[in-house]
């Protein structure tokens, strides 16, 4: 009896809280612009077009079904408030509901609170990620396999990890399971196939016709930028490993880029607005004119968004015969600094890959590369290379793994 009288003073608590908390809000009302809301301001055309009742808002698909609406529709009356939702009649003659609050628009915790905490972040936004220039724990930071597959929390960590230093690891992969397979059971597939497939075997070969299956340094470059649609997230995976030498380095090519803006603010320009073509590897003859054309750096709303820099695709007889020469003079000059920047092995992360290790990068803001490794009758080295999408990471950030149906009866109870 104790307990349950316990229950009943609880329940009774946090519904007298749910009920000072909606009185406090501002109620909402209805001006010449549309539905005033506390701090939001509802369209009279945007309130309609987001109304949630199961006529205009597919409870399953989650998507909506009536999507145009007259741009002279106008709310009428505000019928009912909830702590979450509005129910609102229009001129058409509709009544409906209409969020007014991010969980009642997105879904309950612990959703709304990623969404909230992530959103920035999985959008690559400069004031969330950690752009760096020297080589520390976060830049060689390891996770294990069974932990952010059995635990969303740590997979939730792990995903923030990566977006924020574009460079994360992972240990005890089954090393006889592919990669497909593996990121598959993190909820991170379909991987981005390419020419060379959804993954790659990057085997040591004696005459390789691809410069990463030999024994020689692989210089920093950004894989398949030029490409179109390009990878956003680069996979690496070692099977087997006994070659002396061989690390894999990293550098953050957003610290090189911004350097270089730093000191030479003329010949970043340079490189951020003139384009230049690419062309694939030759011997891909199904690719061979497969051609795209970025400048090195691409930007979005004045902030590096991407960096496009694979020297051996670069068409330089078409660079030649197209640029004039003073700005072909200037383009050098500034790419050449730039790889300076790069090529500091002070800024860079270099790690021996293990049998077992697992790594993943931002294509599009970390390099990759590789010191050369000895080259022997018994020498082994084995890896998976493959590509994921950035957005499947994104959902996978911001989702919960669990049902966030919409509690629309709220604004009946």
């Amino acid at each position: 009896n104790e307990y349950k009288s316990y229950l009943r003073k609880m329940a009774l608590k946090m519904v007298s809280n749910a009920k000072l908390k909606l009185l406090s809000r501002t109620l909402a009302m209805i001006t010449s612009e549309g539905i005033k809301d506390g701090n939001l301001t509802f369209l009279h055309l945007e309130s309609r077009s987001s109304c949630l009742c199961p006529t205009c808002y597919g409870k399953f698909s989650k998507q909506k079904i009536v999507t145009i609406h007259s741009k002279d529709v106008k709310a009428i009356e505000i019928v009912k408030e909830s702590q979450n939702y509005l129910k609102v009649k229009w001129c058409d003659g509709h009544e409906g509901i209409v969020a007014r609050t991010p969980q009642g628009y997105y879904g309950p915790p612990p959703l709304t609170d990623a969404i909230e905490k992530y959103y920035n972040l999985s959008l690559r936004y400069h004031s969330e990620i950690k752009i760096w220039d020297r080589p520390d724990e976060n830049t060689s930071k390891f996770w294990s396999y069974e932990d952010i597959a059995n635990d969303d929390n740590a997979m939730r960590d792990f995903l923030e990890h990566f977006m924020r230093y574009g460079l994360v690891f992972l240990r005890n992969c089954n090393i006889n399971t592919l990669p497909e397979e593996l990121m598959e059971n993190l909820n991170l597939t379909p991987l981005l196939a390419t020419f060379y497939g959804p993954q790659d075997p990057v085997i040591h070969k004696p005459q390789p016709y691809n410069h990463a299956y030999s024994a020689k340094g692989l210089d920093q470059h950004t894989d398949l930028t030029h490409y179109n649609p390009s990878p956003n997230i680069f996979g690496l995976m070692c099977v087997e490993n006994n070659a002396i030498g061989g690390e894999s380095t990293f550098r953050d090519q957003f610290s090189a880029a911004l350097q270089l803006k730093a000191h030479r603010p003329d010949l970043y320009e340079i490189l951020a607005t003139t384009p230049r073509r690419h062309k694939m590897n030759p011997t891909i003859k199904r690719f061979r004119h497969h051609v795209t054309e970025d400048p090195v750096f691409v930007e979005k709303d004045g902030h590096l968004y991407k960096i496009v820099d694979n020297a051996p695709n670069f068409d330089d007889f078409h660079f030649i015969s197209n640029a004039d020469l003073e700005t072909r003079k200037k383009w050098w000059e500034g790419y050449h600094l730039y790889r300076e920047y790069t090529r500091d092995p002070s800024m860079m992360t270099k790690i021996k890959l293990n049998p077992g290790d697992l790594v993943l990068v931002d294509n599009w803001r970390v390099s990759h590369g590789r010191e050369p490794f000895g080259e022997g009758p018994d020498t082994k080295r084995s890896l998976w290379a493959f590509y994921l999408n950035w957005n499947h990471m994104q959902a996978r950030l911001l989702d919960n793994n669990t049902d966030e149906s919409l509690d629309l009866e709220e604004i009946d109870n």
